[in-house]
C-alpha cells in the first residue's frame, strides 16, 4: 500500500498545474471559435445567386411551351411516295410546294 501512495504522490508532483487565468483564456478561445464568422453571408452569396438564376431559367421554360411549326407536307406522304413510279404526280405538283 505504501508503494501505491508513493506512486500517487510522485504522479501528482509531476502533473502540470495551470492557473485559473489559463483555463479562463481557453474557455474564451473555444467560445470565440464557436461563433459564426462575420463573413458567412458573403460566402453564401454566390450559391444564392446561382439558385436565383436556376429558378428564373426553369420558370421561363415552363411559361413558354415549345410549339413546333406545322409541316407543309406530311412526313408519311414523303416516305410512301415512290418518285420513279409516280412521276406524273410529281409533275402535277407545282415547284413552289415541293
Amino acid at each position: 500500500m505504501n508503494d501505491e501512495a508513493n506512486e500517487k504522490k510522485l504522479l501528482s508532483a509531476l502533473a502540470v498545474r495551470r492557473p485559473e487565468s489559463f483555463w479562463a483564456g481557453q474557455r474564451a478561445a473555444i467560445g470565440g471559435a464557436l461563433r459564426p464568422p462575420a463573413r458567412a453571408p458573403w460566402v453564401l452569396l454566390p450559391a444564392a445567386a446561382l439558385a436565383a438564376f436556376l429558378v428564373v431559367v426553369l420558370a421561363e421554360k415552363t411559361r413558354r411551351p415549345f410549339v413546333p411549326e406545322p409541316q407543309a407536307v406530311s412526313l408519311a406522304f414523303i416516305e410512301h411516295m415512290d418518285m420513279l413510279a409516280d412521276m406524273d404526280v410529281l409533275e402535277a405538283v407545282p415547284e413552289g410546294k415541293l
